[in-house]
């Protein structure tokens, strides 16, 4: 009589879809950025502090006091001043700029919220079972620190031009995010991530050509006149 082999356990995923220690800022901020890896985020996306409402709190306090510092940083190198109705007005940092920098968090936290709505909707549809405060809490945690980095570079006119590969790298750990908070496949994480910007591209493409299409008569009156006077 063969003996029966026993089952193949099944594969486990890096991190299983259960709640995990809580994490602290600090601790989840430097794990999203010193260990992007699928494990890693995993860990963070099931933690027990991930929540939208955190989420929201640090790219409302990152994007505030980036206004702040880019204000500041403006002002500083640039003093420049204008009259108006023979008053003198000053074009440096004001008490203007505290007054529009919690707008300005608050239409950071806006966008931010409809980015990840969209990204965990279309990672939902193609059979991710993540969700939106996984998800929020995952995409927070690196992009509030780098948010720190791009100002620092900002600030530092030799290596500004870094940012771009700062955004290249961005985009890097937001396909690690999605995929490791839907558990599903990198190509899933890589549609999920870019279908946005594909979809943004094209609605200002349009726009673009909507608008050059409504103002093309009245360029081309614009340049013929140009070259008439000339």
């Amino acid at each position: 009589m063969s003996q029966q082999l026993p089952p193949i356990p099944p594969t486990p995923s890096p991190v299983s879809m259960g709640t995990t220690p809580p994490l602290s800022w600090m601790q989840a901020w430097t794990k999203a950025l010193t260990q992007p890896s699928e494990a890693s985020y995993a860990e963070i996306a099931n933690s027990a502090s991930a929540s939208s409402s955190t989420a929201y709190t640090w790219v409302f306090i990152i994007s505030t006091i980036s206004y702040l510092v880019s204000s500041l940083l403006t002002s500083t190198l640039s003093r420049n001043s204008f009259t108006y109705g023979g008053t003198a007005y000053s074009g440096g940092f004001s008490l203007i700029n505290v007054i529009c920098s919690p707008v300005v968090g608050i239409i950071a936290v806006l966008f931010f919220a409809i980015f990840v709505g969209i990204t965990n909707l279309i990672a939902r549809a193609l059979g991710g079972t993540g969700t939106y405060s996984q998800l929020a809490y995952t995409v927070a945690a690196y992009s509030a620190p780098l948010s720190i980095i791009s100002i620092v570079l900002s600030a530092i006119p030799v290596v500004g031009c870094l940012n771009i590969v700062l955004g290249i790298y961005s985009l890097v750990l937001n396909v690690i995010a999605v995929k490791a908070t839907h558990q599903f496949g990198w190509g899933q994480a890589i549609i999920s991530s870019v279908v946005l910007w594909v979809l943004v591209f094209v609605l200002v493409a349009v726009i673009v050509i909507v608008v050059l299409a409504l103002l093309g008569p009245a360029i081309g009156n614009i340049f013929s006149n140009i070259v008439v006077n000339l």
